[in-house]
């Protein structure tokens, strides 16, 4: 299995494997197409050979799986399963979802691998709780999904699927998007979340226009390192906003989101060793002056913005 494994690396090109049911393979199998991996395709590559498992459980049960001799990371479920009520419920406070990221650095470390998701084949489509067909804490809705299956009625839910790409794309690991999440296909339980792709003229204009905003958000993260390999820096985190600084050796850029259905003044106070002056709106490029390391800025109901420090 292993040999065959290597075989079609080798054969497609492809960048890695999505490894379904870790914790049911013998432990041996992993260290073994790992050893493989690493001395029949990896030395031929610039870019490392790229494992992602799929297990559920504890952290020290996902994390055993994650180190040199077997995958580069897992699905962090973990930090899903906090993540998902914040941005559906109302009165879920982002100082949850902070408290929990900042367990997976202590696992982890900052600067990581594992997988960051809003869905799956294994759980519900992030639209169905957005809209409302689903409650943020019902995990099996496979009668839902055969006798009435979710669809999205109401054109606010696509901006909670965006503010929620925002965090995802911003945050330390990596983005894993669900086919279809990208314009916010909706579905319960399997087999209904995993419905026939579709494209183009097939989209709603509300599913177009998500899928436009999905584009940006991921060219704005493709086009920041500090987004991809920077720390994490927590400046607020209270019931509707979440603010924070990634940092690398090249930039420092600051996130901010707001899920209420208000617009929000929010007032920052930026750490006096960033020296910062200036901040630039990266998505229109608008400048904010920085006094005493203190600046103010308004946020649209279930909004986001990103801006760039500067001295």
């Amino acid at each position: 299995m292993t040999d065959i494994a290597v075989w079609w690396l080798k054969e497609t090109g492809a960048d890695g494997y999505r490894h379904d049911a870790v914790k049911h393979v013998p432990n041996k199998f992993w260290r073994r197409l790992n050893e493989k991996i690493k001395s029949n395709v990896s030395p031929e590559r610039e870019l490392p050979v790229y494992q992602i498992g799929e297990t559920f459980g504890s952290y020290e049960l996902i994390s055993s799986y994650v180190n040199n001799g077997q995958l580069n990371s897992q699905f962090n479920f973990n930090l899903y399963d906090v993540a998902l009520p914040t941005f559906i419920r109302e009165n879920s406070s982002f100082a949850n979802l902070d408290k929990e990221m900042h367990k997976t650095f202590s696992v982890y470390g900052v600067n990581h691998l594992m997988g960051n998701i809003m869905d799956s084949h294994d759980k519900n489509r992030f639209m169905a709780f957005a809209d409302g067909d689903l409650d943020a804490g019902e995990w099996s809705a496979i009668e839902k999904g055969w006798n009435d299956p979710p669809k999205v009625d109401n054109p606010e839910s696509y901006k909670k699927l965006i503010l929620y790409m925002v965090y995802m794309n911003s945050i330390p690991g990596l983005p894993v998007i669900y086919y279809g999440s990208e314009f916010g296909m909706s579905g319960a339980s399997d087999p209904d979340n995993r419905r026939m792709m579709r494209f183009e003229s097939q989209l709603t204009k509300d599913e177009m226009k998500t899928l436009t905003e999905v584009k940006k958000i991921i060219n704005i993260r493709k086009n920041h390192s500090a987004l991809r390999h920077g720390d994490f820096y927590t400046l607020k985190a209270d019931k509707d906003i979440y603010a924070y600084i990634r940092s690398d050796m090249n930039e420092r850029v600051l996130v901010i989101l707001n899920k209420s259905k208000n617009t929000k003044t929010v007032s920052l106070k930026i750490p006096d060793n960033y020296s910062t002056s200036l901040l630039q709106n990266i998505v229109t490029g608008d400048n904010k002056k920085c006094v005493n390391n203190k600046f103010t800025t308004e946020i649209s109901a279930m909004s986001w913005k990103i801006f760039k420090l500067y001295k």
